[in-house]
């Protein structure tokens, strides 16, 4: 792709409003004796790149944001999210250390609609909470040396397809035709984490071929990269409050009744592991038969597998509500705080658990995708899209858990070397706590079988989208637009579960013997490790019995209602669209007005009382859009926008179906009638680019939400629901009786987000002083959110910096990432609302260019080792859910270009 870069007579806005075009677009625009200097878009640093981007900023008629390759294979940041989150009004949420979605002007991932090579796409994937059922795309899926740029529209037109609030994200793989010579380019690097002291390879190559006429070409990219990250912390797994034992049958009682007071669920250390391999190819092929034609092949290919490891020992009784759980515990020795938190007791008679939790999961991405635009004639355009994409994703999670019961539980079966049963712990400095046991937790006699868990998910998504445009220029001022969009979208995951007490399998072999279906509940030496995690020591089973289990037959995988569902959505939309320049005065006007007329069918499918159950409906929008940018001076452009938007419902909601989860104590229900989230947007912004690659602005922006559907939660004992306890799983005896929160989603009513962004963007090479004091540059921004609707992953404020030098060999630069606290599940009991502390993260980048060829570079990421802190209750100031560090990460490689 070229842009002009300097016209004579054509006005200045019409000269940014080319550098996005096509040579073959520059020339039917231009005045015919323009005189246009073509350079590539491709950006040669750093540097080069912010410059690039401003003018796609400045030329756009909305509010648009580019970030652009580096060089050949050569993205700015390791992942895509830590790229996007340079770009105003960007936060993302990380995941064992790295970045996976984003939020945009306070609406996180689900809002946002993301682009790969202009079709809608989604990549599916797993995490700590299992597999992500939402829409949200995870970012980490991906190999950033995929791409060569990315681009985010924070405001909609009629041409951009519906379906966010927030924003629409478009991710641009390589072309032939991108580059003005044959190009060939590798790059190593080899990773080192300081936690996890493991080093680890990081690949990628390119090449690309175009003939000397240009009218043909082939690029081929490749990535690889292998990654094992360690979190490192401590947990609590939230907070309750709960009646401990005063009774007879407790061997000593409480000097008070403890129930009023909130006490951590289950005390424990954390030390998991993360490893992840990732694997990504790019193909495009490119032709052009005439001088009026284009046409585009496209096919990306990504997979990730990963295995995460997650050893715990913990007091399970105090997450416990019933009389096999707190009702059997007394404490002595505690400390109450000011927030009425048992911040440090000895527990004792407490059950205490040594759990071998390994998840492994694979996705896998793939498109297609053929792009032709054609040009009838100088003023007559034809755009046709077309292509498929899939993900799928397959997670297998086992945990084999072995407990210490204690004396006057009725579910020990076992003597043990030692029967003390109590734990003392202590968050009186929650980010370093103490955690003790009364027994010798290394020795496999103090143990014995007590539950093994399987659970399988399998789920797939996929798009078929095809598009036809056009675009007439009607006047030199007055250019129409029109469309129309089809897209096939199918959702479906089946999740089954094998999860069991030994004590239910024993007695259901026919004889209760210590032995169900030939596996025995006594642990030895031989049935698994001494681990130390967290800084304890603990014995801990092997997965080498995994497959003992499955083929005993005690264990059997059954459907999980909550977990298996289908959703298949069929789109139709049109626009029409108007792009207009006039002159006012000695000001320019251009933009666009337009309307896009958008049609939705949906099926869905989950499993009531265990029985498919289909339900159909069917909605449709209307979304006028109008942008207006006033090139005020030659520095100057005024912006307004406004338009209707909608975001289609979450998944998981449109089910029939609904889940429980008997950890959280928590029923969920879905609602296939829900509305889609609507909202009219406004957006005004003031740009001053003052000097070459330099920028100030402000954009203010509202997002008045007209439907938002909501959770209506309620609370239930669980012999009120009306499910059978079957559903509860191995926790059966242990929650039956416990209250849940029940949540169905309703059509809720609308709210208020506002908020504004300012931006600073300058090269320092007006400072005084020797010459490399002017190789200086500076990127700044800062985005204030507020909301009168709940939104999980909204951060009120966030901000991020970078300073950097650079010139024709050296380059390096310092990046500073903030963001406030966000909530991430709202509760109908605010102790029990979850949030994330507020980050602040520091990476650092430097290269230097060895020859014309031979680049090296030395990066870190987090170099400040910043802890992830979630939390609950913030109506108390907070108390601690879980902390987590993942360590620094540093990066040394070399590039080659050919």
């Amino acid at each position: 792709m070229k842009f002009a870069k300097k016209f004579t007579k054509a006005p200045l806005s019409l000269a940014v409003t080319c550098a996005l075009l096509t040579p073959a677009m520059v020339q039917a625009q231009a005045s015919p004796d323009a005189e246009v200097e073509i350079i590539e878009v491709r950006a040669s640093s750093f540097a080069d790149s912010l410059q690039k981007a401003l003018l796609t900023k400045r030329a756009s008629a909305g509010a648009v944001d580019t970030i652009l390759a580096e060089d050949i294979a050569d993205f700015p940041d390791q992942n895509l999210a830590e790229s996007l989150q340079r770009i105003p009004g960007i936060a993302i949420s990380r995941d064992a250390g790295q970045g996976r979605e984003i939020t945009v002007r306070g609406l996180n991932s689900s809002f946002t609609r993301v682009q790969l090579n202009g079709m809608q796409a989604q990549s599916l994937s797993a995490g700590p909470g299992g597999v992500r059922k939402n829409r949200a795309f995870d970012f980490n899926v991906f190999a950033s040396e995929l791409f060569s740029q990315l681009t985010v529209h924070k405001t909609s037109s009629a041409e951009i397809e519906e379906g966010t609030l927030g924003a629409t994200v478009d991710l641009t793989t390589g072309r032939p035709f991108d580059f003005k010579d044959n190009v060939t380019a590798l790059n190593v690097q080899g990773t080192y984490n300081d936690q996890s002291e493991e080093a680890d390879p990081r690949l990628s190559a390119l090449t690309s071929y175009t003939n000397e006429d240009r009218t043909f070409g082939f690029l081929v990219s490749a990535s690889f990269s292998s990654q094992l990250i360690s979190n490192v912390g401590a947990d609590t797994g939230r907070w309750e409050d709960n009646s401990f034992c005063t009774d007879d049958s407790c061997i000593g009682t409480q000097s008070e009744d403890l129930s009023s007071y909130w006490h951590p669920r289950f005390p424990r250390f954390a030390d998991k592991s993360h490893d992840l391999d990732r694997t990504g190819i790019t193909a495009s092929m490119q032709f052009a038969p005439t001088d009026d034609t284009t046409v585009t092949v496209d096919a990306l290919y990504a997979k990730i597998e990963a295995q995460r490891l997650e050893p715990f020992m913990q007091a399970i009784s105090l997450a416990r509500t019933n009389s096999l759980g707190v009702g059997q515990t007394y404490l002595t020795d505690y400390t109450i705080d000011g927030n009425d938190s048992i911040v440090a007791a000895t527990a004792h008679d407490v059950d205490v658990r040594s759990e071998n939790f390994e998840s492994n999961w694979e996705s896998e991405f793939t498109q297609f995708s053929v792009d032709v635009v054609h040009h009838i004639n100088d003023d007559l355009r034809l755009h046709l899209l077309a292509g498929t994409s899939e993900s799928v994703l397959d997670n297998r999670e086992t945990t084999i858990i072995y407990e210490h019961f204690s004396e006057n539980d009725s579910r020990r079966m076992l003597d043990y070397a030692e029967s003390s049963s109590a734990v003392t712990f202590d968050y009186s400095s929650p980010m370093s706590p103490t955690i003790g046991y009364s027994f010798d937790t290394a020795n496999p006699a103090n143990w014995e079988l007590s539950e093994y868990r399987d659970r399988l998910y399998d789920a797939e998504s996929s798009y078929d989208n095809a598009r036809l445009d056009f675009a007439y220029i009607l006047s030199d001022s007055v250019t129409l637009k029109g469309g129309v969009t089809y897209k096939d979208y199918m959702y479906e995951i089946a999740g089954s579960r094998a999860d069991g007490t030994f004590a239910n399998a024993d007695a259901a072999d026919g004889t209760v013997d210590n032995v169900a279906f030939g596996i025995s509940n006594v642990v030895t030496a031989a049935d698994g490790n001494v681990v130390s995690a967290g800084g304890q020591s603990f014995f801990m089973a092997d997965n080498a019995q995994l497959p003992q289990f499955l083929a005993s037959g005690g264990w059997s995988y059954a459907p999980r209602g909550g977990d298996t569902y289908a959703v298949g959505e069929e789109n139709m939309s049109y626009f029409i669209q108007a792009d207009f320049f006039f002159p006012v005065g000695d000001m320019d006007l251009r933009g666009n007005a337009g309307v896009r007329y958008a049609t939705t069918d949906v099926e869905s499918t989950g499993l009531v009382n265990g029985d498919p159950t289909t339900v159909k409906n069917d909605y449709s929008d209307t979304l006028p859009s109008v942008n207006l940018a006033l090139d005020l001076t030659e520095d100057v452009v005024l912006r307004a926008s406004y338009a209707d938007v909608m975001s289609r419902p979450g998944l998981s909601t449109l089910s029939p179906g609904g889940s429980v989860d008997p950890f959280n104590l928590t029923v969920n229900y879905g609602n296939p009638f829900i509305d889609p989230f609507r909202a009219t947007n406004y957006d005004l912004s003031a740009e001053y680019y003052f000097a070459e690659g330099a920028l100030l602005s402000f954009a203010y922006f509202i997002k008045d939400i007209e439907s938002f559907p909501t959770t209506l939660p309620s609370t239930l004992n669980w012999q009120q629901v009306g499910l059978p306890d079957s559903v509860l799983g191995a926790q059966a005896d242990i929650v039956n009786n416990a209250d849940f929160e029940v949540r169905r989603p309703i059509n809720g009513g609308g709210g208020k987000l506002d908020g504004y962004e300012v931006q600073y963007q300058q090269t320092l090479d007006f400072l005084p002083g020797p010459e490399w004091v002017k190789n200086f540059g500076v990127l700044a921004n800062m985005t204030f959110v507020d909301a009168d609707v709940n939104l999980t992953g909204q951060s009120d404020r966030s901000s991020n910096f970078t300073v950097y030098w650079e010139n024709d060999l050296f380059s390096a630069r310092v990046s500073m990432a903030k963001r406030s606290e966000f909530t991430t599940s709202f509760q109908s009991n605010p102790n029990k609302e979850r949030y994330v502390d507020g980050t602040t993260h520091i990476d650092f980048s430097a290269s230097y260019n060895v020859s014309e060829n031979l680049k090296v570079s030395i990066e870190g990421i987090n170099l400040t080792d910043e802890p992830i802190v979630a939390l609950v209750s913030p109506n108390v100031g907070g108390r601690l859910w879980n902390v987590t560090r993942t360590g620094r990460q540093f990066f040394i490689g070399a590039s080659y270009r050919m």
